[in-house]
């Protein structure tokens, strides 16, 4: 048994949650604190510290000395920032949520998936009433994922004669990459096929995602988006940009859901799943068996054992 420390800014994230119950279920030890409580933090010892996202890492090292190993969490995209990414060379190891971060940290890292807590319950859902048009986004509404794209992808695909229904979950009508994205549909012509769903609750969103026959996610750069999960857990098909960390997950369906950043290709794939049925429904199992696969809370366990062996060998 390690006695672990994990270090978060407010909470831990929903997706590193499987982590800590996966650790618990070890036998390890595990307290959960933030940077706002300092008092506790300060008084902290243990075998491993493990601290996720930047400011808690910068944290981490004044209390490096009182544990044997270091492990920072990346998951952000201020990884791209230089500055930041040199930070995560500091501690002992850098546990990556996908290969996309390992890629880029300067460090040794590990990958290790995060998962929806609730993941076992999604894989239960009801999932055999799909809106065929539908195509959905689940993720905030900010310009590195992608979604300003679009209105761009409708438009080649409603030219195409391709019946379609974007739904965009995860920000309102009065953000600005919003109206930026209504305002584009407008001219384009695609504004009827574009909705925005507003900032739903989980127990909503999932039922929206149960519904959807394509979750897509068409980021810039997105190390392990945790809504593009859940959308392959209620048996919605991935369509993907190559810079979207969970692309290792989305290659063992079909590695041409994984595309480039130009609307056009992105459209011609979502093109190709539309018009085919059968196909639609396969990719929507596989998508389900995949995740079950990958993100079972054995293969997590195992992972996370993996990650405590790797610290206790430093």
């Amino acid at each position: 048994m390690v006695k672990v420390t994990y270090l978060s800014l407010k909470a831990p994230h929903i997706g590193h949650l499987v982590w800590l119950r996966a650790l618990k279920a070890l036998g390890h030890e595990v307290k959960v604190t933030s940077i706002y409580d300092l008092r506790r933090a300060f008084l902290s010892r243990g075998d491993i510290l493990v601290t996720e996202g930047v400011r808690p890492t910068v944290f981490g090292n004044l209390q490096r000395g009182f544990y044997r190993c270091w492990a920072s969490v990346a998951c952000s995209p201020s990884i791209l920032n230089p500055l930041i990414n040199k930070i995560y060379s500091l501690p002992d190891l850098v546990v990556a949520v996908s290969s996309l971060v390992k890629d880029l940290v300067k460090n040794k890292a590990v990958v290790l998936y995060p998962a929806p807590p609730e993941l076992e319950a999604l894989l239960q859902f009801n999932v055999n009433h799909k809106e065929k048009s539908w195509v959905c986004y689940s993720g905030s509404f900010i310009p590195v994922k992608g979604v300003h794209m679009i209105p761009d992808i409708t438009y080649k695909l409603r030219r195409e004669g391709i019946n379609v229904q974007f739904i965009l979950a995860g920000g309102t009508e009065e953000e600005p990459l919003a109206r930026l994205i209504l305002s584009k549909a407008e001219k384009l012509g695609v504004k009827d096929y574009i909705k925005i769903a507003g900032v739903l609750s989980r127990v909503k969103l999932f039922e929206l995602l149960s519904k959807c026959s394509i979750c897509l996610q068409p980021s810039l750069f997105d190390a392990g988006p945790i809504s593009l999960v859940e959308a392959m857990a209620l048996g919605a098909v991935p369509v993907v940009t190559k810079y979207v960390g969970f692309k290792d997950i989305v290659k063992h369906i079909n590695p041409l859901l994984i595309r480039g950043l130009d609307p056009n290709d992105i459209a011609q794939i979502l093109m190709t799943l539309l018009l085919n049925d059968e196909l639609l429904r396969e990719y929507s199992t596989l998508s389900r068996t995949t995740v079950q696969n990958i993100l079972s809370f054995k293969s997590i366990q195992n992972s996370v054992e993996q990650l405590v062996e790797e610290c206790q060998s430093i």
